[in-house]
Formats: structure tokens, C-alpha cells, sequence
């Protein structure tokens, strides 16, 4: 899908943060686009360090933090397959303990050397 500039899309941002640098996560337009890419990136940790999800819309004139939807968005779709330490640390402080209670962490694996 080809997108051309449409004031009447939501965009969304992702706000990153590592160690005292923050930074939006560099995304394609599609990308950037879909709701669904944007939760599906987080929860495949393809961007980490994830502080704050920001929904745009210039045609509705609205720019909103959307992290604690995404959060719980994510939490619901964890079945009981563990998740990452990251993922469950971005519930828990964004969606509330209530949500990150209950769902399975990997445990972290070493690779000899």
C-alpha cells in the first residue's frame, strides 16, 4: 500500500529513550500509519526503550498520548506464551500492575561462548 499525504490519517509516533538520549523511532510512512504495525513492532521488540506511543491527526486537529491504549492493547493480546522482560516491563509501567500480573516472562538465555 502506497500512501501519498492525507491530512485525514492518524499517524503514529514512538518515542524512545536510552540512557539520556531520546529519539522517535525512524519509520516508513506506512508504517507509521497503522495502529496495528505500530503495537506489532513493539511486541516483536523491534524498537526498545519504548517511553511514549503519540497519535496525530492533522485534519482532526489531535495529538494524544496513546501508550497506556497501546500498553493495555498489548497485554490483551499476550496469551501464554512468555513475553520479554522489556514487553512486560513497558505493560506494567504504562498499562498499571493489574495488566502485567499474571503474564509469563522469558527467562534470559546466555550463549556460551
Amino acid at each position: 500500500m502506497t500512501l501519498r499525504h492525507h491530512a485525514d490519517i492518524t499517524h503514529y509516533a514512538i518515542l524512545c529513550a536510552t540512557r539520556d538520549v531520546a529519539y522517535f523511532v525512524e519509520r516508513t510512512l506506512e508504517d507509521a500509519a497503522s495502529r496495528e504495525t505500530t503495537i506489532a513492532d513493539i511486541m516483536a521488540g523491534q524498537v526498545t526503550g519504548v517511553e511514549k506511543v503519540l497519535a496525530f491527526n492533522c485534519a482532526e486537529h489531535i495529538a494524544d498520548d496513546v501508550t497506556e491504549e497501546i500498553a493495555i492493547e498489548i497485554a490483551n493480546r499476550c496469551g501464554a506464551e512468555p513475553i520479554s522482560p522489556v514487553l512486560h516491563a513497558f505493560i506494567e509501567v504504562h498499562a498499571g500492575p493489574a495488566f502485567a500480573r499474571g503474564l509469563a516472562i522469558a527467562e534470559r538465555s546466555f550463549a556460551a561462548a
